[in-house]
C-alpha cells in the first residue's frame, strides 16, 4: 500500500507563507475517482469510439483503468460508473484521466483522449465530499495538435488515509456506482448532489464544477 508520511509544516513557516501569499503544499492522500462516462469521444481516424473503450486514472505514482464497456455500439458515448482508488503524492498538481480503446488480435491499446483535473478541483472540504465534475477531452495522439476530443465525467471523493490496492480497484465500487448513476452529462450539479443526497452522503460543497485542462 501507498503510505508516505505526512508534510509537517511548522506554525511558524505556516504563518510566513500566509503572510507572503504561498500556498501550503498540498499532502499526499488517497483518492477514489468513479469515472462515469464519455460524451462524443472519437478514434484518431475521426470515427466515434464504439467498442473496446475503458478508462485509465494516473498519478505520479499510481494508475488504475476501468473495466471495457461492453456496449459494442456506444457510438462514441461509454459508460462505466466504475470507481477505481489511486494515490496522489504530496505536492502533486493534478491527476490524468485517459480514455483508451482495447484492440484485439495482440495488439496494444490505442489511446484515445485525456483530460487533466487539478488537484484544487476536489480538495474543497473535507476528506469524504462527493465532487461532480466534467471536464473537456483532448486527443493523446503523438501528433502534437491538441484537439478537443469529447467530454469526461467524473466524481472524486477523498479517502485520506485509506489504502490502495494492487488492482487500483475500490471497496466500495456499487455504492460509488449507485451514487452516480443519476448525475448528468457535463457537469449537472443538480443530479449528482441529489444522488449523493439520497445515499446519506454530503454533497459536493461547491456544486458540480465545469474543469479544463491545465495549459490548454
Amino acid at each position: 500500500s501507498f503510505d508516505p508520511p505526512p508534510i509537517l509544516v511548522s506554525p511558524q513557516l505556516q504563518e510566513h507563507m500566509a503572510r507572503k501569499g504561498t500556498a501550503m503544499p498540498m499532502p499526499s492522500m488517497t483518492l477514489e475517482v468513479t469515472v462515469v462516462s464519455g460524451e462524443a469521444v472519437r478514434v484518431p481516424s475521426g470515427r466515434p469510439l464504439c467498442h473496446g473503450a475503458y478508462a485509465v486514472v494516473r498519478t505520479a505514482t499510481s494508475s488504475a483503468p476501468t473495466r471495457v464497456d461492453g456496449d459494442a455500439d456506444c457510438h462514441g458515448f461509454p459508460y462505466w460508473a466504475e470507481a477505481v482508488r489511486v494515490a496522489l503524492p504530496a505536492g502533486a498538481p493534478a491527476l490524468d484521466v485517459e480514455i483508451c480503446c482495447a484492440r484485439g488480435g495482440g495488439r496494444p491499446a490505442e489511446p484515445v483522449a485525456a483530460a487533466r483535473v487539478p488537484v484544487e478541483d476536489f480538495t474543497v472540504g473535507p476528506p469524504g465530499h462527493l465532487h461532480c465534475l466534467s471536464y473537456r477531452l483532448f486527443d493523446s495522439g503523438s501528433c502534437g495538435i491538441r484537439r478537443r476530443n469529447g467530454i469526461v465525467n467524473i466524481t472524486v471523493r477523498r479517502l485520506d488515509g485509506a489504502p490502495v490496492g494492487a488492482a487500483g480497484k475500490a471497496a466500495a465500487v456499487p455504492a460509488a456506482g449507485k451514487a452516480v448513476g443519476a448525475a448528468g452529462p457535463s457537469g449537472s450539479g443538480a443530479s449528482c448532489s441529489g444522488a449523493a443526497a439520497g445515499l446519506g452522503k454530503p454533497a459536493a460543497p461547491a456544486g458540480a464544477v465545469m474543469g479544463y485542462p491545465l495549459g490548454c
